[in-house]
């Protein structure tokens, strides 16, 4: 699609100075984005950043699942929505960012929608697209098929229920099985299906059938003559062939490393970067790639070098390797540092001690997590260890004849559930870093430490790993991810519930900020030392606070961390919650557990005011991942009866929410000045900060699907009218529940990024500001170009109980500086801290004449 606009090296390459994060789906397409762009540019953001933008499954609420490179969704609009879009942020002076999915396609209902699947089914290893996905054609259990396990039951059952059918094409489209709109284009071996054709129907599915193989009179012959075999989904845990993305087995993977298959999936992308249609790429999950560095060496070339980003999980100090052809990542590093400043270190022994009198035993992090990664290992990824033990015993057998397939595969699960991060980037054809040769050799000590007996297999794993074969190489890689992000986010966060304000992607829950009293260290030291580290290295990074994939809005973590400040409060409501939700437990089986409980009553003071819908949708989302009572592929019901009886029964309980609420009540305020302080740090620090859609004002969501609800633009934009565009002169809002002071704060900070990118960009100074006297420790500040003054407070309970301010000074800059929050000016030189925030809870002050 081009709109006319420059191409090749007339373009320049431009940077956002913000982004606006939007979820695009059917009910929220290209036209309702466009109808906003006015709004968003009053907002003050230089660019829209959209999800997903090609064609996707059916019905798709997210975009991830591609099933056509060369085609923008027709359910967001199509080209000429797309068009229509630009041109209205191109009017309002704004630019378009887009999500690139290279990791994995989508295998829709119905597989008619996919026509590269289609053709693989259908034709199996002579496919020309066969090499467009990573599948095993020569597995043991599956010779010359690919596993299609989306049955509901065996196999055999089906076919005694008449559950799946052999029809002719036009037979089926008459009958309505499946939607065959569109099917004379399906099938990539021949250009059309004619009404000769046949397909296998099992309800809403649709799979083809290879020529000459349909038989009438035997369904079971004809479905065993196929290049797939169609099985219960059960099957997947044991035999699938093919890679995908993490456990779910309807997005297989795609071998980017393959010029081909880059070339026709990028095509469309690429072509809409030299339009100059879209400036700016945002990568999904770079680690499932089989070498992240050349890919974004060969997209960088194809691109002109366009602003990109990459969703890569950043774990403690481990940094993003500096030969990557981008700009940054996404921002979650950012995220942890920021919720770290504002949790009170000495909470960490009484958070602790109250974790253990819920749980009834002590906790430990590195053991969930280590203990949860064995798990999904053993289970939702076990074809990928197993797959991976064949190639190490395929090499064992070179020279090491007397390990065996147990010995290796206990080596491999050790090795795997022991790396913490991940991914190490060692590169197929090269000599691994040092950082990546430590990242493996760490684990493979752990593994050894753990299981001894096996030291002679891992040994050889190490070997492999840092310079085995190519495919062991990047298979080992591939598998990191998964173990990391299934067994961590996904299941240890949802076990580990000591302060889940810390389970956070990338956060680490048992590196809680415990710095004794007069220690030469704290976690603003930690924070600026990063962001003095970003401005030199990776200045236009993105960053975040919230997105579609945390586990909680910015706005429950800023409530939550507020506990840390009161752990004998908080020690005590949740005990009384606890006393008064008892009696809404399954008495026999003591169901929902106190973990669970616990886990609960943290979402509930997080998140309230919050309907029972929400949280009865979130809390069996938890549990499920949690995969200790309960999970997706083998539910409770029983458990998960109990679970959404005591959910419904204590918040219609009186006494349960008169509790709930007055405890709340005491916290909401200071809540919402974590919230301001953060979001401020987050705009003026060094990046191109990211703004999550409808997180300009409060907002205390959950994880998705619950962080995707509509967004009431409406309301903001009634709102952002109401506080104008000048600094305010009269007194700014207060901390009410319409969220105009949170508002104020985003649109204010974006505006001046936008006005005065200088300030920010590359080669901006970053400074941070100490403050002095008896309330020092609870004041960040830090000045970005000698021109900016950013200043916000942190512990603001334990400020407010020892009595404020009083004597703390900050030195400002010289000059003479404005605050954009209120309208209020300062002269340079030692400032009062309590007269720089007597009208508002942060204060950014800009340089002026």
């Amino acid at each position: 699609m081009s709109d006319g606009g420059p191409t090749g090296d007339e373009r320049t390459r431009v940077v956002p100075t913000s982004t606006y994060r939007l979820q695009l789906h059917l009910e929220f397409n290209f036209t309702d984005a466009a109808v906003i762009v006015p709004y968003l540019a009053a907002l003050g953001v230089s660019h829209l950043y959209l999800s997903p933008v090609l064609e996707a499954a059916p019905g798709s609420m997210h975009g991830y699942d591609v099933v056509e490179h060369g085609r923008i969704s027709p359910e967001l609009g199509g080209v000429g929505g797309l068009r229509r879009l630009t041109a209205a942020c191109r009017r309002a002076g704004l630019g378009l960012v887009v999500d690139v999915v290279p990791n994995h396609m989508a295998i829709p209902t119905p597989q008619t929608a996919n026509p590269v699947w289609w053709s693989v089914l259908r034709e199996g290893p002579d496919s020309p697209y066969a090499n467009w996905f990573d599948i095993d054609w020569a597995s043991t259990d599956n010779p010359g098929k690919v596993l299609m396990p989306l049955l509901g039951q065996p196999l055999h059952d089906c076919l005694e229920a008449d559950e799946i059918s052999l029809v002719r094409t036009a037979d089926a489209a008459e009958t309505g099985a499946g939607d065959l709109a569109g099917f004379g284009d399906v099938g990539a071996g021949d250009d059309t299906v004619d009404g000769d054709d046949w397909v296998i129907t099992y309800y809403d599915h649709v799979l083809p059938v290879a020529p000459g193989t349909a038989d009438p009179d035997d369904l079971a012959g004809t479905l065993d003559a196929q290049y797939y075999r169609l099985c219960w989904w059960r099957t997947a845990g044991t035999e699938l062939n093919y890679r995908r993305f993490f456990d779910i087995t309807t997005l297989p993977a795609l071998r980017q490393e393959d010029h081909d298959v880059f070339a026709a999936t990028h095509r469309l992308l690429i072509d809409l970067v030299r339009a100059g249609t879209v400036e700016g790429l945002r990568i999904d999950h770079p680690d499932g790639l089989a070498d992240p560095e050349e890919y974004l060496r060969r997209l960088s070339d194809a691109t002109g070098g366009v602003w990109t980003v990459v969703e890569k999980i950043l774990e403690g100090d481990e940094s993003l390797p500096e030969a990557w052809a981008c700009d940054g990542t996404t921002g979650y590093e950012a995220l942890n540092r920021i919720t770290r400043l504002f949790l009170d270190p000495l909470a960490a022994r009484p958070l602790a001690a109250l974790y253990a009198e819920v749980s009834g035993e002590a906790p430990d992090w590195a053991h969930t997590a280590h203990q949860a990664k064995l798990d999904v290992l053993d289970n939702v990824l076990r074809p990928e260890l197993d797959r991976l033990t064949a190639l190490a015993l395929t090499e064992a057998r070179r020279d090491r004849a007397d390990l065996t397939r147990t010995g290796l595969r206990e080596a491999l699960r050790e090795v795997l559930a022991g790396f913490g991060v991940y991914r190490a980037y060692v590169r197929p054809d090269g000599t691994p870093s040092l950082e990546a040769r430590s990242h493996v050799v760490r684990a493979c000590e752990e593994a050894r430490r753990r299981i001894p007996r096996r030291a002679t297999e891992i040994d050889l794993i190490e070997d492999l790993a840092l310079g085995g074969p190519a495919e062991f190489v990047v298979r080992f890689q591939q598998t990191c991810g998964p173990v990391m992000a299934k067994g961590v986010e996904d299941t240890a966060f949802y076990r580990f519930g000591q302060l889940v304000a810390l389970n956070e992607v990338g956060g680490d829950p048992g590196a809680y900020p415990a710095f004794p009293p007069g220690h030469p260290r704290s976690a603003v030291h930690e924070f600026h030392e990063a962001n003095v580290t970003t401005a030199r290295t990776w200045p236009l990074t993105m960053t975040t606070l919230s997105t579609h994939d945390t586990k909680r809005s910015e706005d429950v973590r800023a409530r939550l961390a507020v506990l840390s400040e009161d752990p004998r409060g908080w020690a005590d409501v949740v005990r009384q919650l606890g006393r008064l939700g008892y009696r809404h437990t399954d008495a026999e089986r003591g169901w929902p557990d106190p973990d669970t409980v616990y886990h609960l009553i943290q979402v509930l003071v997080g998140a309230w005011p919050i309907t029972a819908e929400r949280v009865r949708e979130y809390m069996l989302k938890a549990v499920r991942e949690a995969k200790t009572h309960t999970s997706w592929s083998d539910q409770d019901p029983a458990y998960e009866n109990a679970l959404t009886t005591y959910v419904d029964a204590a918040l219609e309980d009186p006494d349960f929410v008169a509790a709930l609420e007055n405890y709340v009540s005491t916290i909401v305020e200071l809540g919402r000045q974590n919230s301001l302080a953060a979001r401020l740090l987050q705009l003026t620090a060094p990046g191109v900060p990211d703004v999550y859609q409808g997180q300009e004002l409060w907002d205390h969501s959950l994880v998705d699907p619950d962080n995707r609800r509509p967004v009431n633009f409406g309301e903001r934009t009634k709102l952002l009218g109401e506080l104008g565009t000048d600094p305010l002169p009269r007194r700014p809002p207060s901390l009410d529940d319409t969220g105009a002071a949170k508002l104020l704060v985003v649109s204010r900070a974006l505006r001046v990024r936008r006005e005065h990118p200088e300030w920010f960009g590359p080669g901006a100074s970053y400074r941070p500001l100490w403050a002095a006297g008896s309330a020092a420790e609870h004041l960040v500040a830090f000045t970005r170009a000698e021109s900016v003054v950013t200043v916000v407070p942190r512990l603001v309970l334990g400020l407010r109980r020892g009595g404020g301010w009083r004597d703390t000074t900050l030195a400002l800059p010289d000059g003479r500086w404005l605050d954009v929050l209120t309208g209020r000016r300062h002269d340079g030189g030692t400032a009062y801290v309590l007269r720089l925030l007597r009208d508002f809870p942060v204060t950014m002050l800009i340089r002026v004449p």
